[in-house]
Order: C-alpha cells, then structure tokens, then sequence
C-alpha cells in the first residue's frame, strides 16, 4: 500500500512539473515571435522612409509600449477601473461558479497596477496597495476575500470565490485566457 501511495505520488508530482514546464515553453515562443515581428516592422519602415525614421521610430515605440501592457487602462482611470482590473487577476487564482474576464496575474501586470493606484490615488488605495503586495510576494493566502471583496463591490450575485485554485486548474485558466 505504502509503494501504491509512493508511486502515485511521485507520479502526480512528475506531471505537474511537466505541465508547468510545457506551459512555460508554450508561452516563450509567442513573445519571441511577436518582439521579432515587432523589430522587422521597424527596420522595413526605416528602409521605405529613411527621411521620416524618427517618426517611425517614436510611433513604434509607442505601439510597443503599449503592446507591453498587462491590460488595457482607460484614459482616465477612476478607483472602479483598477478593482476591475485586480478582480479580473484574481481570476487565475480562485475557484468560483462563474468568472466574466481576465487579466493575467504576472509580476509585471501587479507592478502596473501598484503603479497605477499611486498615480489614481483612489480612496481604497491603502487596501488595494496591500492586496496587490501581497500578490508581488507571492502571498495568495487570502485571494478567496480579496477576489470577494472586488466581486461584492461590483454588486456580484453569482461567481463568488469558494476556494483557491489548483495549480492544474491555474494552468488550464491560463491555457484556455491567454494561450489561444
């Protein structure tokens, strides 16, 4: 019995590495391919209009850097659109009946949105700093209330968090959102 749970165990711990590991290799190749499309439309450019380079080169870096966002911020960004965002990232992490959106959970994505709240200084501010450092510690301890207390402000009736999620089911959120 003890070499049955052993082998299971083992097993189960191999496949999960392998399906981080796959995740991983899956999500690299895109962004290759787009920062390679992305450096060959700027070179193209340059070479149709040497005379207007520096316009092209500032228009692309725009694009760019807009394209680096984790999500899309409105021109004026109100405390309602940044909870909307963050209940959106807790997404990723919790278990709930129904989930409407997503924005990916990544240190750059909570390094936007810390940015964000000190630039909007929206009256929650203080405990929306907390939530999002937790995240960029990796403290996901309490993601269920945070997730809740976004859903219940935005007047939430169905999709309250009732666990966190899995890594299993992490990984597949993140396949079926942001791997298409």
């Amino acid at each position: 019995m003890k070499k049955f749970l052993k082998i299971t165990s083992l097993t189960l711990l191999v496949l999960i590495v392998v399906g981080f590991i796959a995740l991983k290799l899956m999500d690299n190749p895109n962004e290759q391919e787009a920062q390679n499309e992305d450096s060959n439309s700027t070179e193209t450019t340059k070479q149709e209009n040497p005379e207007n380079s520096q316009v092209a080169d500032q228009t692309t870096s725009k694009e760019t850097h807009e394209q680096d966002k984790a999500f899309e911020v409105p021109e004026n960004p109100t405390g309602k659109d940044i909870e909307s965002i963050m209940h959106k990232m807790t997404h990723q992490k919790v278990r709930a009946e129904r989930k409407t959106g997503a924005v990916r959970m990544t240190p750059e994505a909570i390094d936007e949105v810390i940015e964000l709240i000190n630039d909007v200084q929206p009256s929650n501010s203080q405990e929306l700093l907390k939530m999002a450092n937790h995240w960029k510690n990796g403290n996901y301890e309490h993601i269920v209330e945070e997730h809740n207390y976004f859903w219940s402000r935005e007047g939430g009736d169905i999709g309250k968090a009732y666990g966190r999620a899995s890594l299993i089911e992490e990984n597949e959120f993140i396949r079926q959102n942001f791997l298409r």
